[in-house]
């Protein structure tokens, strides 16, 4: 049995998104004859709220190795630096020379962000000989928007990224990611005058076994009001505005044409705290925060998964970068109920969505195609809301080849492949 050793500073009880990469990844590792070992940072270093239930969906035969953590450093009451990536970098790095040094590890894969975690690869194949592979869960070096100007922090994080990413991944043997345009431009930037490591892009894909589990305690974020009700779950996207305008504008209009049904309400959870407008005041803007309601706290990953059951929509709204793929569509499809989707044409979610013909209510946006996005949001969107959707028949069946099991399939053959060179 051949060994994989995953550094990665979450793990749950974390309810960050980035944990399921490598809880999912693991979770199937036996089926490939690789076992896992899991170097994580301890929970009580966290900064996020914890959820304590996804640890039921981890399996039994991981491995878990948790170290300490600096703490968050404040200036004049400010967070100053809080990742932690960095303030459990020495600690990480501790343990994994300990780990490397007194057992055997055949191949380290670090999935990134954290983004600075992905420095430790090369320590260990410069001081092991040890081959590592770097994953993207999300671009490193990325656009900002129009409200991270220069000198913001977001502006410094991305001149950081531009020095550190070739010092990270110019020695890794294998680069992943949940989609190749993820990492393919850092391939190019840093692989000009050189031979490109192999890569593979495997996405989260799902795992039906995570919807055979129920919250112990199910709290509604919006108390005990009983509307019917559409759920948008995940974090309002730095590059989605102009999305998230255009179909407010719409449904301003339904709602003006008394054509909207009563009752029915968007409901955003976890949406976040970002530069620039929030749902709450686009929705206001638009005149529609009666039916539209946010909640920017997270809330625990079982929970989602039954309020995406029992809500009798789902709303998921990409990103107008085409390399953009929302994994979380594929749980919104296991809630087996209607799914309305604005993405970019070539983002991988149209393609996947259209595959399992699951795409009666998709909004395929194309950059030349500005003045028309209205008109096809209202075409998609009248009938979603209407409640009969005679066009929702998903044969979950196509999407087999995105599942989970299947991303583990993919990482462990091309890690298999690298070490056989």
């Amino acid at each position: 049995m051949k060994r994989l050793l995953i550094i990665y500073p979450h793990w749950p009880p974390s309810n960050l998104a980035g944990v399921h990469r490598s809880r999912l990844i693991a979770n199937y590792s036996l089926d490939f004859d690789w076992d896992v070992t899991m170097l994580t940072v301890d929970s009580e270093h966290y900064e996020e709220a914890l959820d304590p239930e996804i640890e039921r969906l981890v399996a039994p035969h991981i491995d878990v190795r948790k170290v300490s953590a600096f703490p968050v450093f404040t200036l004049l009451g400010k967070r100053v630096l809080g990742d932690i990536g960095i303030r459990g970098w020495f600690q990480m790095r501790r343990r994994m020379i300990n780990i490397l040094r007194n057992e055997s590890v055949d191949f380290i894969w670090i999935p990134i962000p954290s983004w600075y975690t992905s420095l430790l690869g090369r320590v260990a194949y410069r001081k092991f000989n040890i081959p590592f592979g770097i994953d993207y869960i999300d671009p490193w070096v990325y656009q900002l928007t129009a409200y991270e100007g220069t000198f913001s922090r977001q502006w410094w994080t991305r001149q950081v990224a531009v020095r550190l990413e070739p010092l990270a991944i110019r020695e890794a043997q294998l680069i992943t990611g949940v989609s190749e345009e993820y990492y393919n431009p850092a391939l190019k930037r840093v692989f000009q005058h050189g031979t490109e490591p192999d890569s593979v892009a495997m996405p989260y894909g799902f795992d039906p076994n995570d919807h055979q589990h129920e919250p112990i305690d199910l709290e509604l974020p919006w108390g005990d009001d009983t509307s019917s009700y559409v759920l948008y779950a995940g974090a309002f996207l730095p590059h989605s505005e102009v999305f998230f305008r255009a179909l407010f504008s719409v449904m301003a209009k339904i709602k003006l044409n008394e054509a909207w049904p009563a009752e029915l309400k968007f409901r955003f959870v976890g949406t976040g705290e970002r530069l620039g407008v929030s749902i709450s005041s686009l929705a206001k803007e638009y005149g529609i925060q009666d039916i539209v309601k946010e909640y920017p706290q997270r809330i625990p990953f079982l929970a989602v998964q039954t309020l995406l059951r029992q809500a009798v929509g789902s709303l998921v709204i990409g990103s107008t970068e085409p390399h953009y793929t929302a994994s979380k569509t594929f749980q919104c499809l296991l809630a087996e109920n209607p799914i309305f989707a604005i993405f970019h044409s070539e983002s991988s979610a149209s393609t996947f969505l259209e595959e399992a013909n699951a795409g009666a209510y998709l909004v395929k946006w194309n950059d030349d195609e500005v003045e028309v996005l209205h008109e096809k949001i209202k075409q998609r969107l009248t009938p979603f809301i209407s409640g009969s959707n005679p066009n929702w028949h998903p044969d979950l069946t196509r999407l087999e080849s995105y599942s989970s099991r299947e991303s583990a399939r993919a990482l462990f053959r091309a890690i298999d492949t690298v070490l056989q060179k």
